[in-house]
């Protein structure tokens, strides 16, 4: 290798470079990098990448080049020693100084965004009970805390539920801010919507809970993204992003019904114990 010619070298790392881009284009695999997301903590998640994915590819492009640079300037002609030499501070100092004063920076930037992003709910948001359980997921919303036109004097708790078989609805109204509390009633569990850039995990005996605005209406799939059984992979749900008036005409149905004869509803429209 050391022998060869230094265009057959350049040839050969750029067909090695291609094949291997080639390769990874033939997989056909999902981009590993995500949209810009549906709320405003995703919109800040989505800065944080960019920002850490582009100062490692500056970081990245300057020392490639610097090596390469090196390979070909320098390369190894006969088996002389080049002279050698001993010292050079600045070149120390600023070897060290550098990656130091990067590393700062990264880590500032990415604790000012997420405390952002994990501020506490504000009082007027919208709480959500979320459980988990084996395997799939109870959504409650408690009537006196919905602030819709139902009647403020109702009392009780409306719920969600899913089965492996159905897909349970969660649903939220767009541009309000909605605190989720997550529990879990048997085995470690995992929230995760792709679309808000955020997973967070349901523990046994302990709650958890984050706060998200969303800016766009529609169904985003949702799934529990750790591994908690044998039907793991049947704990899938939606979210469903709604106007404020239809959200308002949602809970509205779901307390005349389920309140009416005292059972909770299931995603597949029979009632539930």
């Amino acid at each position: 290798m050391l022998g060869m010619p230094l265009r057959r070298r350049l040839r050969l790392l750029v067909a090695t470079v291609t094949a291997a881009l080639l390769a990874l284009l033939a997989t056909g695999t999902a981009s590993a990098i995500q949209p810009g997301g549906i709320t405003d903590e995703a919109r800040l998640m989505n800065d944080l990448f960019w920002i850490v994915t582009i100062a490692g590819l500056v970081v990245f492009g300057l020392v490639g080049a610097a090596l390469v640079y090196a390979m070909i300037r320098y390369r190894r002609q006969n088996d002389e020693l080049p002279p050698q030499f001993h010292g050079g501070g600045k070149i120390e100092a600023a070897m060290v100084g550098v990656p130091v004063l990067i590393v700062i920076g990264l880590f500032t930037i990415s604790m000012i965004i997420l405390v952002q992003i994990d501020d506490k709910a504000e009082d007027e948001a919208l709480t959500i009970d979320v459980t988990g359980f084996q395997f799939s997921w109870q959504f409650a919303y408690n009537l006196n805390d919905l602030g819709t036109n139902t009647d403020p004097n109702a009392e009780g708790t409306i719920a969600v539920i899913g089965t492996p078989a159905n897909d349970p609805i969660l649903y939220m109204p767009v541009d309000e801010p909605v605190e989720f509390l997550l529990k879990s009633n048997d085995v470690i569990h995992s929230f995760y919507v792709k679309d808000f850039l955020y997973k967070l995990d349901l523990i046994p005996g302990r709650v958890n809970s984050f706060t998200v605005t969303a800016r766009e209406t529609g169904d985003f799939s949702a799934q529990c993204a750790e591994l908690c059984g044998t039907n793991h992979a049947l704990m899938r749900f939606i979210v469903r992003v709604v106007e404020r008036d239809e959200f308002d005409a949602w809970v509205a149905a779901e307390a005349a019904r389920q309140l009416g004869d005292g059972a909770l509803v299931s995603t597949s429209g029979t009632q539930g114990d």
